[in-house]
């Protein structure tokens, strides 16, 4: 960060230099006025190449659990976001499926409950009629 120059020294923000500054801020190895020391210029470019790597490796991770990527990154990207699409598209249907056949399931146990008891009272009501002709 730069130390105890104070602001005059720089642009107004959103001026027409300030704009042209922070170009010239975001290009490896190119010194700024904006940029005080040789250190902070090596800082501020390995900050920004770990930044790029994490974004590398995120999309080649992506890449791997993705079926039917091509290598470029724009393409991983677009194949990532239809591949999630079609998995939200799919839990939803997923879910209503499951709900219908939940509540399909649990009407068929109420009706064989109902039926069990209906034969077990029969089958008491049987075996009353068997006591009485014993």
């Amino acid at each position: 960060p730069p130390s105890g120059g104070g602001s005059a020294s720089k642009p107004q923000v959103g001026s027409e230099e300030w704009h042209k500054v922070r170009r010239d801020n975001h290009k490896e190895g190119k010194e700024s006025p904006m940029l005080q020391s040789e250190n902070e210029v090596t800082y501020n470019i390995a900050v920004e190449r770990r930044r790029r790597e994490t974004i590398n490796e995120g999309i080649n991770e992506l890449a791997k659990i993705v079926p039917g990527c091509e290598k470029n990154k724009g393409s991983i990207l677009q194949r990532a976001v239809q591949f999630i699409t079609q998995l939200k598209e799919n839990e939803s249907q997923n879910i209503e499926k499951w709900t219908l056949e939940k509540l399909l399931t649990e009407q068929a146990i109420n009706e064989l409950s109902s039926s069990v008891d209906k034969h077990r009272q029969e089958c008491t009501r049987a075996w009353e009629e068997v006591e009485k002709w014993k």
